[in-house]
């Protein structure tokens, strides 16, 4: 039997399980970008910005598929 993902509740509000997990992503991919950006490893990026997106979509779907459950 699959696992369905339900509605998380936090502090009262129901949030969608695909708008938790994007919200990981974008975190964990600010975070990334910001070590990339410390250890002078995003001039490497013809476009770090493209690389940014780019990271906050593969967190996204990690966080979906292994914490969430999508």
């Amino acid at each position: 039997m699959e696992k369905i993902p339900h509605d998380i509740s936090f502090g009262g509000f129901y949030l969608s399980p695909i708008l938790v997990s994007g919200l990981f992503g974008v975190l964990a991919a600010l975070l990334t970008a910001r070590l990339l950006d410390r250890y002078r490893l995003s001039r490497y990026f013809a476009n770090p910005p493209v690389v940014i997106i780019s990271l906050s979509i593969i967190y996204s779907v990690f966080f979906g598929a292994v914490f969430v459950g999508i």
